[in-house]
């Protein structure tokens, strides 16, 4: 993956209820008009675009430019299929962070000036031991999902795409997940959703016996 070093333009796909990281992969469904010119332009190009989140307040002029928060994550369209009606479905795999300087107007879409934030780590010792302890939490809360299938991915990814993955697939409030999107420090966002998973772990525990129990209306 490469970018520029500086700043650089970057096409915007602002989302209301969706934060994106680096290293995840997003399914999109595009279906507004300045939103599929933005598709048929970019994939005529290098493919990338930007995906941030729109500030609380939005509803007021969503056909507008509502205002968006500083972080987004750079994506690039891995796949694309154009449909008869002049939509696009992509899958879209994020690259790296990026903060917006400032905004260019006259576009059909909108478009800014952006600056990537290649996510840091302290060390590669902190970083091993993190994603270990981080895999492990995963593991534990999935096999209190018994819904749930394995992901053997776990066992081979890096601690950042570990992390956001996980963040990704959480339900956790969009507030708290651009916030962590914005932490510099990646060790301390892994600690943060480790933290999460436990505190889910310890809640699903206890639930245990409740759940084994729920087909007998004598429990209920």
């Amino acid at each position: 993956m490469s970018w520029p070093d500086g700043e650089f333009l970057l096409p915007l796909f602002p989302l209301p209820h969706l934060v994106f990281f680096p290293v995840t992969r997003l399914p999109l469904h595009i279906f507004e008009p300045r939103y599929r010119r933005l598709i048929s332009d970019v994939v005529s190009a290098d493919k990338r675009f930007g995906i941030v989140l729109l500030r609380p307040g939005w509803e007021a002029d969503y056909f507008g430019a509502p205002a968006i928060h500083g972080t987004g994550t750079l994506g690039e369209i891995e796949h694309v299929a154009s449909l008869d009606d002049g939509k696009y479905n992509i899958l879209v795999r994020g690259e790296v962070r990026f903060r917006v300087v400032g905004e260019v107007v006259g576009e059909p879409y909108r478009t800014a000036r952006v600056v990537a934030q290649p996510q840091s780590e302290r060390s590669v010792t902190d970083a091993y031991a993190q994603r270990t302890w981080l895999a492990e939490l995963a593991k534990q809360y999935l096999r209190h999902l018994p819904e749930q299938d394995g992901v053997p991915e776990i066992e081979t990814v890096g601690l950042e795409a570990l992390t956001n993955a996980l963040i990704m697939s959480l339900n956790l409030e969009v507030e708290e997940k651009q916030r962590l999107l914005e932490n510099d420090d990646l060790i301390a966002r892994a600690e943060t959703i480790g933290n999460d998973l436990q505190s889910r772990i310890e809640s699903l525990r206890f639930l245990a016996p409740y759940r084994k129990g729920s087909g007998d209306p004598s429990r209920n």
